[in-house]
């Protein structure tokens, strides 16, 4: 569970201005290729083929990025994302391609918070790229100055349910990997004898709470079927959606120190 002191919460212009600087990361992931598809053009190439690439490539970045210095929003960028900045879609990194297109759930949620959707989705419905449609590409000053933030109890709920869901994963996680179940007497006098039987009880006080919508054989519905049914790869998608929405949603709340967003705590 993420530590009770939390930070005055990100105001509204705050949240607008990380979902601006947020939709420039998710771009740049999207105008790389996949670093085997770049493999694989790049070999095709000689030597004098790929120093034009490389040049152009590096023209390129400085141009993407050159409207975030315009606009005052690159101080507001974190740590990571600058260093994100520096990398071409020759340079980029197969981790540094991976982390930024799931950038896309955080904008999913800082959306909802600033009420410009309805509802999150699911917890196993990947958020839809035309989301980034929502936010402008232009001048965002108005963007940022009109914001507004929903209630911060609703806030505080969907964090509740995002941080609901990340155990589930990360239970899971200790599940596969064979970790041994504590060897606790008031475990045991309570009937819990398996991370399987933690996770069956969680689920239908989860369920009573409202925190999922219901259980399937004591268990998060997930992709029509209990979410220990699911296969590696539906596993690693629901993991992934429940990982970021919940650090997007504890850094909304006021959990990471000094807002800082590379320093978001998703403990569970």
């Amino acid at each position: 569970m993420p530590s009770k002191k939390q930070n005055p919460r990100p105001t509204a212009a705050d949240v607008a201005r990380r979902t601006v600087i947020l939709k420039q990361v998710i771009a740049w992931s999207m105008v790389a290729p996949t670093r085997d598809v770049l493999r694989e053009i790049i070999a095709q190439w000689g030597g004098s083929e790929n120093d034009d690439f490389e040049q152009r490539c590096e023209t390129m970045r400085d141009q993407f990025w050159q409207g975030l210095r315009e606009t005052g929003l690159w101080e507001y960028m974190s740590t990571s994302e600058k260093k994100f900045s520096e990398s071409t879609i020759i340079t980029m990194t197969e981790q540094q391609h991976i982390d930024a297109s799931w950038r896309l759930e955080s904008v999913h949620v800082m959306l909802w918070a600033l009420g410009m959707i309805p509802q999150l989705l699911d917890f196993d419905t990947e958020a839809s790229p035309e989301l980034l449609e929502l936010i402008p590409s232009d001048d965002p000053t108005t963007f940022i100055e009109s914001a507004q933030l929903r209630p911060p109890e609703d806030i505080d709920r969907a964090r509740e349910i995002a941080e609901f869901w990340h155990w589930r994963s990360r239970t899971r996680e200790l599940m596969e990997r064979g970790a041994t179940f504590p060897d606790d007497p008031q475990l045991r006098a309570a009937g819990l004898c398996s991370f399987d039987d933690v996770v069956r009880l969680a689920a239908v006080n989860g369920a009573q709470a409202g925190l999922i919508s219901s259980c399937i054989e004591d268990d998060f519905p997930a992709k029509g079927k209990a979410y220990r049914n699911l296969t590696d790869a539906e596993w690693n998608e629901v993991a992934s959606i429940a990982a970021e929405r919940h650090f997007a949603l504890n850094w909304l709340c006021g959990y990471a120190p000094g807002n800082n967003w590379d320093d978001t705590p998703t403990d569970t």
